[in-house]
């Protein structure tokens, strides 16, 4: 099951209380500056595990060395990096806001997991290689195989599974907004991935990247596109843009 769907089934009790800006407790901590108080007060309307919590890190000032982002996961340390200022959004965008990268989370351990399986059971490729800056060497390990598949995988400039990764992002945080409707500024991120996807969907029926891209990869990948089209269309988005690759990959079953 996906990240996305499993968000989904999680209790309307759950989704509720994270819309409720007037939490009295959370209110108070942010009052006081007191930021894990309030990360905790969010870990627990999440019902995140204390493995899950393991993760964050709360850095005062991270947003003013990282273009104003308030968090990001790292997919090397699997640590999830998030500024003060997200609480200061409210409890409602805070849930978002942690629900958002620990989704990113999850699609790492995910990654891995699919990569793993493959080198494990599997001759390492001399081709399928194709766009991957870490070139894959005679006698290299199913290990450093799958090091570099994986490094390959979360280049930034991985453009349609990075954009992926970020609708499926952007799609769980709907059960924590207020009528599970995503905020414009949400809105619009989700529709610019999915420009992004659009305009490298040959990321996605070349071959030749198959040795890191796996094709399981690639389906999970076209759902998250297609779910999020879905989305778009529903809040009646301009999708223009992503038309042609709607067609293609979301109105036939692959």
């Amino acid at each position: 099951m996906r990240w996305s769907a499993l968000i989904l089934l999680l209790p309307a009790m759950i989704q509720a209380s994270c819309t409720d800006d007037t939490d009295p407790a959370y209110n108070l901590a942010i009052s006081q500056g007191n930021s894990l108080q309030a990360f905790d007060l969010i870990a627990r309307e999440l019902h995140l595990s204390s493995n899950d919590k393991s993760h964050f890190k709360i850095i005062p000032g991270y947003s003013d060395t990282h273009d104003d982002r308030h968090g990001q996961a790292d997919p090397d340390n699997l640590e999830i990096d998030l500024d003060p200022g997200l609480f200061i959004e409210g409890k409602e965008g805070a849930c978002q806001g942690v629900i958002h990268e620990l989704t990113h989370l999850r699609q790492f351990e995910r990654d891995r997991r699919r990569l793993h399986a493959y080198y494990s059971t599997h001759p390492i490729p001399e081709q399928g290689w194709k766009d991957c800056d870490h070139q894959i060497l005679s006698g290299t390990t199913p290990s450093q195989a799958e090091d570099e598949a994986y490094a390959c995988l979360q280049d930034n400039d991985f453009a349609s599974h990075e954009a992926a990764m970020d609708l499926e992002a952007v799609l769980a945080q709907i059960p924590f907004a207020t009528k599970r409707m995503l905020r414009e500024e949400d809105l619009n991120y989700l529709v610019e991935n999915l420009a992004l996807w659009s305009s490298h969907q040959t990321m996605i029926t070349d071959h030749s990247n198959e040795s890191y891209y796996l094709p399981e990869i690639k389906r999970e990948d076209i759902h998250a596109f297609c779910d999020g089209a879905k989305q778009g269309f529903e809040r009646h988005a301009d999708l223009n843009q992503v038309l042609g690759a709607w067609r293609y990959f979301c109105r036939v079953k692959h």
